[in-house]
């Protein structure tokens, strides 16, 4: 059973001796009146693990306790009566007993307090009031690319296409959610960007869980309007690990040995694509791409107070690609190189800091092509790199009712580009009555300047059930032509109602600066816009129906202002080179408003089944000259669900996504044969579906486990539109246009194979 949860009784404690007997069947024993819910994994606690020593008579939670202690694990309250089963961080945890595990939910320590609606926890081992898909449902999850981070895309305010590596979350761009890793923000971290994007920079494996904020986030975070996406890297807690794995998608490797007694630890991980491998043996026309990764990281503890890691992370890719119809080429290579330093210190129980140095270069080469002859022709190279020296210092001071947390973030950025581009579009090209245009742009902007950042947040638990947050952050950006600062409060309230019955409320201003590799020389664009900002009011109960059923309702809105020109493709958003079509539009809102409610109902692994129900309905819509005009990407219903099975050595997941198809501008012909173009998304595509499926078998070796999958992406090989392509033609004296539409995925199929040990 990949999950258990079991209820065992606080009363006293009498039976047979423990000691030798599988630490699985004792736990089991003490499962009684369900007066507590304990939930542990088979990763955590292994089937073969036996009781090393007899515990002494006691409660039963104090029993559990002792059986755990001798595996180096622990009990962790998340809330009220239920207890997880996680690693002892080091000795400095040993003492941590039932007693404390049992306290009062009064007792909660204030800084593990949620107090952001729309905070969702994934692919962590530690269940929480926020949770939504545990570390194991996460790996049984299919996931195109095997990205943990697509794992995002089943949130209820999730618009996705099922290629695309971000989602557009709550109505905004994908260019408004950052990504976080280890504390430092990752600015480009997706390869094969010119192709949608469609696998982060991330191994999956070295993700041990992920903390999602689709809104209302606290003060320490910034850059970005719309939503974080925090990630944690894994620690393993035996003292060496291995993972060798092969798919059609990659093959990777990992390795973490501890040393020095168990102060310090080394992980390390390789990641290569087979993308161009599979392209050969398919024998594709249409070219073929690759890309790698790797990870490495350093922790060492000099004392219990004293704590440090070193850390990198680098990614390289290329890609030669041809579109289907032979008329656009393209060629790219990318490469990301992260390295950062973090050192923690515990001033006393109350008061602690971390300081995180870090380095970042990040290069792109792009050369693309378009040959239609008779209607256009041109070419592009684009070639880029910027560099981010930074320094962040946080701090936090903690009393019973308090928490003071403080920080300030200074950046050096320095970026390079050099662009070219030219396209010619021939008379009457695309349509007749369409004008020759010949467009030539040559941009060589060389940006330096600094990043500062400062904030400063305290919570409160103004009583045993609510606690308070009030935050305020401060961002200047120099590069540019003129310095660019702005102010975000930001407010949160968590209500505890009872036990199972949680209100949380958000309230805050967020800004987003144009990031120095942002520029878009592709449009014409030299110089950086002011600063965007956006005002989330977020309202949320979240309910425990019963000990497997968590249910979440929010509601919330969005006010943008001072929003930058954005550029977008009316009819292809898979173009090569979209920069070179003649349907490139510049959209200029004056402001712009997101507003919904999000469903979300969870059935926790507590036996053989979980899974999860979610539902949306949202707007989001552009003020532009013309009047309220819907996003591309606005969607107004959104369904998404998931059932997932486990038992013994076998998992098997289906996951289905439904939306209201996207906005496309309508265009045909009118009464006297013209080419008419109807206002911009006034009509929309097909609606979207999809039904994931992933199954796999795990098999216990002499020397680890051996897992085998198999994984369907769009299973049903449902035809979801994307583009239209358009052909004005006339035939035998009458006008005709015909519409073709192109569409997202196919059916695609993976298999794999993943030896842990």
């Amino acid at each position: 059973m990949v999950v258990t949860a079991l209820f065992g009784a606080l009363a006293a404690h009498a039976a047979a001796p423990y000691r030798g007997r599988p630490i699985d069947a004792v736990l089991g024993e003490l499962a009684t009146t369900g007066e507590f819910q304990l939930i542990y994994t088979s990763a955590v606690v292994p089937s073969s693990a036996r009781v090393a020593v007899e515990p002494t008579a006691g409660p039963a939670l104090e029993v559990v306790a002792q059986v755990l202690a001798p595996l180096g694990l622990k009990l962790q309250r998340v809330e009220g009566r239920i207890y997880s089963v996680v690693p002892q961080a080091g000795p400095d945890h040993s003492r941590t007993t039932a007693a404390t595990a049992a306290a009062d939910p009064r007792d909660d320590a204030i800084a593990d307090i949620v107090v952001t609606a729309s905070r969702y926890s994934l692919a962590s081992d530690v269940p929480q009031a926020h949770a939504f898909l545990s570390q194991q449902e996460v790996d049984a999850l299919p996931r195109l690319a095997e990205d943990v981070l697509k794992a995002v895309h089943r949130l209820p305010g999730a618009a996705s296409n099922g290629l695309a590596g971000l989602a557009h979350m709550r109505g905004g761009d994908t260019n408004e959610t950052l990504v976080i890793l280890d504390g430092l923000p990752l600015y480009e971290p997706f390869h094969l960007r010119m192709l949608q994007s469609p696998s982060s920079v991330l191994d999956e494996r070295i993700v041990d869980g992920l903390d999602v904020f689709a809104g209302g986030f606290t003060a320490e975070y910034g850059d970005r309007m719309s939503a974080i996406i925090d990630a944690r890297t894994l620690r393993p807690a035996a003292d060496a690990y291995y993972e060798l794995g092969l798919s059609l998608i990659h093959a990777n490797a990992l390795a973490s040995h501890r040393f020095a007694d168990g102060r310090g630890q080394w992980l390390t991980s390789f990641r290569r694509s087979n993308l161009d491998e599979v392209a050969d043996i398919m024998e594709s026309e249409i070219g073929e791409s690759s890309y790698l990764d790797g990870f490495a990281r350093v922790d060492f503890a000099w004392s219990p107070d004293t704590r440090g890691s070193l850390q990198t992370l680098l990614a390289r890719d290329q890609a030669e690609i041809t579109n289907p119809a032979g008329t656009e080429h393209a060629t790219a290579e990318y490469s990301n190189a992260y390295v950062w330093g973090t050192l923690t210190h515990d001033w006393s129980a109350r008061l602690a800091t971390t300081a995180i140095l870090s380095f970042t270069d990040v290069s792109a080469e792009r050369e693309a092509a378009v040959d239609e002859p008779g209607k256009r022709t041109g070419a592009v190279d684009d070639m880029r790199d910027y560099d981010v020296l930074g320094l962040k210092v946080d701090a936090s001071y903690a009393t019973d009712r308090w928490l003071q947390r403080a920080g300030v973030d200074a950046r050096k950025l320095e970026a390079t580009y050099d662009y070219t581009g030219s396209v010619d579009f021939a008379p009457d090209y695309p349509y007749p009555g369409a004008g020759a245009q010949d467009i030539s742009r040559a941009l060589a902007p060389n940006p330096s300047g600094e990043h500062f950042a400062a904030y400063y947040t305290v919570r409160g638990r103004l009583t045993d059930a609510l606690t308070a947050e009030v935050g305020l952050r401060w961002d200047e950006q120099t590069y540019g032509a003129d310095a660019d600062d702005q102010l975000g409060p930001r407010f949160n309230l968590a209500w505890r109602v009872d036990e199972r019955t949680r209100l949380l409320a958000s309230w805050g201003r967020y800004q987003q600066f144009e990031g120095i590799e942002e520029l878009q020389v592709e449009d014409g664009v030299e110089d950086f816009s002011p600063a965007q900002s956006a005002d989330h009011l977020i309202l949320g109960l979240e309910r425990d129906l019963t000990p497997e059923y968590s249910l979440r309702v929010e509601a919330y809105r969005k006010d943008y202002r001072d929003l930058r020109t954005r550029f977008e493709s009316l009819y292809d958003p898979l173009s090569l080179a979209p920069e070179l079509r003649w349907d490139r539009v510049a959209i200029s809102p004056s402001s712009a408003l997101a507003e919904g409610g999000e469903l979300l109902l969870t059935r926790k692994p507590v036996d053989a089944w979980s899974g999860w129900f979610g539902y949306a309905w949202s707007r989001v819509t552009d003020a532009v000259d013309e009047g309220d005009v819907r996003r591309s990407w606005d969607q107004t219903h959104t369904v998404n669900l998931g059932v997932l099975w486990a038992s013994g050595p076998w998992q098997a997941t289906l996951a289905a996504q439904y939306h209201t198809g996207w906005p496309v501008t309508p265009i045909g012909l009118d009464a006297s044969g013209n080419v008419q173009l109807g206002d911009r998304n006034a009509a929309r595509y097909a609606d979207y579906g999809s039904l994931d499926a992933r199954v796999s078998y795990e098999w216990t070796l002499p020397r680890g486990t051996l897992t085998l999958h198999g994984e369907l992406t769009n299973a049903l090989d449902q035809r979801n539109p994307c583009c239209t392509d358009l052909e004005y033609s006339i035939i035998d004296g009458t006008p005709t246009l015909d519409r073709e539409l192109r569409h997202w995925l196919p059916l695609v199929p993976s298999v794999g194979v993943l030896w842990k040990y």
